[in-house]
């Protein structure tokens, strides 16, 4: 089995209060930053979990720097 792989689950918020969404398999989060800027560019924050265990991560405003890789 891949270690290190979609390792985050994240649930995305956005400004105008519409429905947050959720994505279960990320594995980078800087570009997943990217995407949200790209094609959901009214986000607001994102909370991240550690998707094995489910333990809450970080929270990440947009505009705040996102690493890849965030350590627990």
């Amino acid at each position: 089995m891949l270690k290190n792989k979609n390792d985050y689950s994240v649930i995305v918020f956005f400004e105008d209060g519409s429905k947050p969404k959720k994505w279960m398999y990320v594995h980078s989060l800087f570009s997943f930053s990217k995407f949200l800027d790209k094609e959901h560019s009214n986000w607001e924050y994102m909370n991240v979990y550690i998707r094995r265990s489910g333990d809450f991560l970080k929270r990440y405003i947009r505009g705040q720097f996102v690493p890849n890789k965030p350590k627990p």
